[in-house]
């Protein structure tokens, strides 16, 4: 599961699956997931129609609430945390299900990644902080999505308030968005593994 997880990240995303190298092995392969499936959510919400938007989204709530994945292995892997994490997969269906009446509704696309992006940050540092019993509202990681999304689409904020979290993987999302070449890596940035880790080892992660 963990190689199959990682490595779909890392062809999809491999600058943020690079990022997922500096947390601990035992995170990377639902953190991949959750990433995986928080690019399919976007994706499915850029639709050019609200209603295509919402059977796209659909499909993947059906996919798990019904286990009709088609052999989909993102989907898969979602339906094996039924047993292992039941709270993060209800997570999942629930916002998927917000997300389908606000876009079938007219509401703007804004509103539904809004909760998109609030429901992966805190499933990634609730799964991250279970240990711990904490239990908080991760606003400001939600943010850092809500920033890598906006990079990705070409519309970066170099105004934008760079993390001051703890969690290291979020402090590197926030470093990748300062520069918005980093992102393609290695196509633009074949040494980004290195100035990455010069980053995470002087933990100047606003410096360029």
């Amino acid at each position: 599961m963990a190689q199959s997880s990682v490595s779909s990240l890392r062809y999809e995303f491999p600058a943020l699956a690079l990022a997922l190298t500096f947390i601990p092995y035992r995170h990377r392969p639902i953190y991949s997931d959750l990433f995986l499936l928080w690019l399919e959510g976007r994706r499915a919400t850029y639709a050019n129609e609200a209603m295509i938007a919402a059977v796209r989204l659909a499909w993947w709530r059906d996919a798990i609430t019904n286990q009709a994945s088609q052999s989909v292995p993102l989907a898969d892997r979602l339906l094996a945390l039924k047993t292992s994490h039941p709270d993060i997969l209800l997570a999942i269906t629930h916002t998927l299900n917000q997300m389908i009446s606000l876009l079938s509704g007219g509401a703007p696309k804004a509103e539904a990644l809004a909760i998109w992006h609030h429901m992966v940050a805190n499933q990634l540092i609730t799964y991250t902080d279970q240990a711990n019993g904490e239990s908080q509202d991760h606003q400001e990681e939600a943010l850092m999505l809500h920033v890598l999304d906006q990079t990705l689409l070409g519309k970066a904020d170099t105004d934008h308030q760079a993390y001051s979290g703890k969690h290291m993987l979020f402090r590197l999302i926030s470093w990748l968005t300062q520069d918005p070449p980093r992102l393609y890596y290695p196509d633009q940035r074949p040494m980004l593994a290195l100035k990455m880790t010069m980053a995470v080892l002087f933990r100047h992660l606003g410096r360029p």
